[in-house]
């Protein structure tokens, strides 16, 4: 039992690193504020004017250093987090691509040709299982056999040389698609992805925190199947993706 702290205490500073620190920032500056404050109201009260104007010279560079410290610390490139380069790939490890830009967008949108129908046909049947998208911000899609039993598909993703879980809420419920029961293999997506808002993809699409973009490092990402009448969850695919986080 006296490890568990250790590790715990290790395990949220691995996924929160960030806002940790972005926090403690904030506190400091908001304790040395306070103090100013405080400093400033006993000098205006003695009515030492000079003193008051060097106090609130203070403050304003303290203001500035905090706005510039968390801005680094909330959309830098992983100026606090680097978690990429902390768990980088190891030599020789096996990984797959994910598929980027147009050909994503193409193949996720509602309206395809024919040609693209069966390019996407034929590349799904052959991988089985793909991860789409970049800079932190994926959908996936799956060649999935016949099911006898209605239920959820949904994913769970994982550092590849860690084990440490990824976004592990916002995977899990953001990847969920329902199923019914199929004697033949069906294909299944996550919703397309809107031509019109940005903001809408944001909230439908899987968001990896953990990272920044170009910050790549191996992610062993399962699809899981859970059936309807309560049976036990059970895994379908495993797959190690290189992947990267989403700047914040």
């Amino acid at each position: 039992m006296a490890m568990l702290c250790p590790v715990a205490f290790f395990r949220i500073w691995e996924h929160n690193i960030d806002v940790i620190l972005t926090s403690i920032v904030f506190g400091a500056a908001l304790i040395f504020a306070l103090l100013i404050i405080a400093t400033l109201i006993v000098t205006i009260m003695k009515k030492q004017y000079r003193n008051a104007g060097r106090i609130v010279g203070i403050g304003v560079v303290l203001i500035i250093y905090t706005f510039i410290v968390s801005l680094f610390a909330g959309m830098g490139e992983g100026a606090f987090d680097n978690f990429g380069k902390r768990h980088p790939i190891p030599e020789g490890m096996e990984y797959e691509e994910t598929i980027v830009e147009n050909v994503e967008k193409r193949w996720h949108s509602r309206y395809r040709t024919q040609q693209e129908w069966d390019e996407l046909d034929s590349v799904i049947t052959e991988r089985k299982f793909l991860l789409t998208g970049e800079n932190g911000v994926y959908r996936y899609m799956v060649y999935l056999p016949p099911m006898d039993e209605e239920g959820d598909i949904y994913l769970k993703m994982y550092e590849a040389t860690t084990n440490l879980p990824l976004s592990e809420k916002v995977v899990k419920n953001r990847s969920n698609i329902h199923i019914l029961p199929s004697d033949t293999a069906v294909i299944y997506q996550m919703k397309g992805i809107s031509t019109s808002s940005w903001l809408e993809d944001m909230r439908e699409a899987i968001v990896i925190n953990e990272g920044s973009w170009e910050d790549y490092y191996a992610a062993r990402t399962e699809l899981w199947f859970r059936p309807t009448n309560g049976g036990e969850e059970r895994l379908v695919y495993s797959k190690i993706f290189r992947i990267e986080g989403y700047s914040r």
